[in-house]
């Protein structure tokens, strides 16, 4: 039984917000997707039902789930019948789900909440490395964008968390409150992710009320003395509710920060749906109905500041702007939106404190975990270390955009430029470079800085999609990206040829262009504690899609010339 709890707003009372949660998915599907199926009261409890009216179905025991309140899902006749059950109970709000329907609402979660749990209630297991290879670090809040498994074909935003699960405490299974909802169990596990999942579904909607309830006040209960859960401390995310006044004062500093001081250090623009944005044709910036800025280039932080100036708001205008993007080569509807706050990723201090700002989340990084990370990055480095002029790669002229140090990059190493060509929403490289040792397939930001984020994804995405596709008998999304390639002009090379390309040893490369190297004596010269997590992330993860001895992870550094 998966149980979620939903952000709170001071504006909106609790039992309207499923149904503005529904419109906004709804209208961004522009369809009517999501209906109410009906309403009712039960146990003190508002509940709504709504119902995926656009999907087939089968029999079903959960259409008379609801019944005890009045509701009956009609249609329900599968139980993959996508539903969703909102259950407000005082100033909370719940969801039970069925099917795949928690996309609707995903991006609205506390998840927070499930962690909140779990810690009380569960001795962990991590599904995922939960340290380090390298120090031991503390890294099990790997902060990803999405699985690169579901980009195309989900809606979800990123789950914060790795996949965490465990087995529920022996003390926990005695307590009467849950012997009333489960009977007496010898053990029972638990999945934590933007949910707590407890393993066996409750009988009767009178226990899912009573589970629901259990779970809030156990999550605020006092922490258990051998809490095991601690590592993921290292990067806590901020309650909104319990965390609300400091999050209320940086975004203030947020806000005073790059609208009075014009200090953008350490933040950048981007997206979720990180190819996407990084590969769209058009992006627009509007403040409610007036357009500031069109553009074919991915505007810069500083262009977006630059046309707000004169606006007055401050702080406000971090929700009031919104930034869109669009990919009309991949369908007339396909891009990214969202305000300026959900587009900053970055890091601030506060009161000597590290904050993380990363798709409208704020998390507090321990400093210890800073320390440990940085340690980890240096070794990385040193062992992951290639040197751009083995490829031939040329210096980066500081007044070059990325796209134009990509066609220059591909024309001198007789290369293939794959700058802003996706198949499956993924760039499979910026530049394709090949020797007689193997494949080099490049992926470049320029700084060393929090567009790490999009690099790293970038990378892993198309480790995963190349990989893959090498595995099984015909590799169709290489052999369609070769005819995007060829269609754009980027190549003339046959499909028999750059198949064979990807035959050879592959090296993933993470590439950054900066004037200085990173290294262990220079990394404090590049102050984004992101940028380091998120290379040391990248080595982690890439040891999992790692097919052979084959496939290697490299990063190089390309000198920025004056």
């Amino acid at each position: 039984m998966e149980i979620r709890a939903f952000l709170q707003s001071d504006d909106i009372a609790v039992s309207a917000l499923p149904e503005k949660i529904v419109d906004a998915y709804n209208r961004n599907k522009k369809a009517l997707t999501f209906a109410l199926e009906d309403s009712g009261e039960f146990e003190g409890c508002h509940l709504l039902v709504y119902r995926n009216v656009t999907s087939r179905s089968y029999a079903s025991p959960w259409s008379k789930f609801y019944q005890p309140a009045g509701v009956e899902i009609r249609e329900a006749r599968s139980q993959n019948q996508q539903f969703i059950g909102f259950v407000a109970i005082e100033d909370e709000l719940f969801a039970h789900t069925g099917g795949q329907a928690s996309h609707v609402f995903e991006r609205f979660i506390d998840v927070s909440f499930p962690i909140a749990v779990a810690r009380r209630v569960a001795q962990p297991e991590v599904k995922r490395a939960r340290s380090s290879p390298l120090t031991g670090a503390a890294l099990a809040t790997d902060v990803n964008f999405r699985d690169p498994r579901r980009i195309t074909h989900t809606e979800s935003l990123e789950n914060v968390w790795t996949a965490l699960s465990g087995q529920v405490r022996t003390d926990t299974l005695a307590e009467s409150e849950f012997v009333s909802i489960y009977g007496h169990k010898k053990s029972m596990r638990v999945e934590v992710a933007s949910s707590i999942k407890f393993t066996p579904r409750v009988e009767s909607l009178e226990k899912l009320i009573k589970l629901m309830r259990w779970t809030l006040a156990t999550s605020e209960a006092e922490l258990p003395e051998d809490d095991e859960w601690r590592v993921l401390d290292s990067i806590a995310l901020l309650n909104p509710r319990k965390s609300k006044g400091l999050i209320e004062t940086l975004k203030k500093e947020l806000s005073s920060k790059l609208f009075t001081e014009r200090n953008l250090a350490n933040f950048a623009l981007t997206h979720v749906e990180a190819t996407l944005y990084a590969n769209a044709d058009t992006y627009i910036v509007t403040k409610g109905s007036e357009t500031l800025l069109e553009s074919d280039h991915r505007p810069s932080l500083g262009e977006v500041v630059e046309v707000l100036d004169g606006f007055a708001g401050g702080e406000p205008l971090l929700g009031d702007v919104s930034i869109a993007s669009r990919c009309p080569e991949l369908g007339a509807d396909v891009g990214t939106n969202g305000t300026l706050f959900e587009h900053l990723h970055g890091e601030m201090q506060h009161e000597g404190q590290t904050y993380f700002l990363l798709a409208g989340r704020w998390y507090r990084v321990d400093g210890d975990y800073v320390r440990l990370v940085t340690e980890d990055l240096a070794t990385v480095l040193e062992e992951t270390d290639l040197d751009a002029s083995t490829l031939g790669l040329p210096q980066w002229q500081e007044e070059f955009a990325e796209k134009e140090y990509n066609e220059l990059a591909a024309s001198l190493i007789a290369g293939i430029n794959g700058d802003r060509v996706l198949t499956d929403n993924v760039e499979l490289f910026d530049t394709l470079a090949w020797t007689n040792e193997g494949v080099f397939i490049i992926h470049l930001k320029h700084g060393f800085d929090v567009k790490m984020r999009d690099v790293r994804s970038q990378v892993i995405n198309s480790a995963t999609l190349i990989e893959n596709d090498l595995r099984s008998d015909s590799p169709d999304r290489l052999k369609r990206h070769h005819a995007r390639l060829v269609k754009r002009g980027r190549t003339q090379m046959s499909e028999k040829d750059f198949l064979d390309v990807f035959s050879k040893n592959r090296t993933y490369v993470l590439a950054y262009g900066t004037a200085t190297k990173v290294t262990r004596d220079s990394v404090d010269d590049f102050q984004s504690v992101v940028a380091r997590m998120e290379t040391v992330s990248l080595s982690n993860q890439f040891r999992q899609i790692a097919a052979s001895q084959r496939t290697q992870l490299r990063t190089m550094w390309v000198e920025l010339a004056d």
